[in-house]
């Protein structure tokens, strides 16, 4: 077995991570955790009423904070309704989903931020709210962020090599990300190189085999509509949509192996660049 596989295999089994638990809270920890930041797991609602939000919604909500001195991005999910609270408390939450779902990307070599925690907060059966904490990246910055830069000629050239290269990497190992929208992309500069890397997990699935087409054309063709979208709204220079979807999926033919484009993609393509999000 190579290092790579016995890396991925440590990952599959949860080797970094033990069992925690407390009066309310209970899941996984990584063992990297210091013992400063276990015992301040206790107050993760605090230091969210603390910390600069990045999203705080019915939903989510979410910020960078700080656990015995060192920063994290910490995200509660927030159950807001009885059906909502019995729904999760029978299945799996969604922390514990993006906690295989990164360890698998970061085991094949793919930047994603590093889960610290997937934990729920009980009370008697039913799930109140769910906690992920995971490394903040400090020093790489979201593909919408360099957006003027990537839509240039030969970057987006370079790019659409290197983001088709992880796509087909993650899929080729099982994982269909869910949502592979330009600002869900991490570009992280080292002199004039960069390298690409994958944010939100939430939407992400893990599969025993390699993904189906149908299910890469999904990752795929949100990618598509997300790059045409965030380029239009900012008035950038960008090719038709047809052309995009052609030249994309050629890229991804190129390192996959595998050809999407048809009917389904430019289908697909073409009713999320009709819909608002970017």
């Amino acid at each position: 077995m190579s290092s790579q596989q016995k890396n991925q295999e440590n990952h599959r089994n949860g080797d970094d991570f033990r069992f925690f638990k407390n009066a309310f809270l209970q899941g996984m920890v990584s063992s990297k955790l210091s013992p400063g930041a276990l015992e301040q797991l206790q107050e993760l609602d605090s230091l969210l009423q603390d910390a600069k939000l990045d999203k705080d919604s019915r939903s989510t909500t979410a910020g960078v904070v700080e656990l015995d001195g060192k920063k994290y991005f910490l995200k509660r999910y927030n159950n807001r309704n009885l059906q909502r609270k019995l729904k999760n408390s029978v299945r799996q939450t969604r922390p514990f989903r993006v906690l295989r779902s990164s360890q698998l990307i970061n085991a094949v070599g793919i930047l994603t931020p590093e889960v610290y925690a997937a934990l729920n907060y009980r009370r008697g059966l039913l799930i109140e709210s769910s906690y992920l904490l995971s490394s903040f990246i400090e020093s790489a910055k979201t593909a919408n962020h360099f957006i003027e830069k990537v839509a240039e000629k030969e970057t987006f050239e370079d790019f659409a090599g290197k983001i088709c290269q992880v796509l087909a990497k993650i899929h080729n190992t099982g994982i269909m990300h869910g949502d592979v929208k330009i600002s869900n992309i991490l570009m992280k500069y080292d002199g004039g190189s960069y390298e690409l890397g994958l944010l939100d997990l939430d939407a992400s699935r893990c599969y025993a085999n390699a993904l189906s087409p149908k299910r890469r054309i999904r990752d795929l063709a949100r990618l598509i509509s997300s790059y045409f979208l965030s380029c239009k709204s900012r008035d950038l220079k960008v090719s038709g949509l047809d052309e995009l979807i052609e030249y994309f999926a050629g890229r991804y033919h190129t390192v996959s192996g595998i050809s999407l484009h048809g009917d389904r993609l430019i289908r697909r393509t073409e009713y999320l660049s009709k819909r608002v999000r970017k």
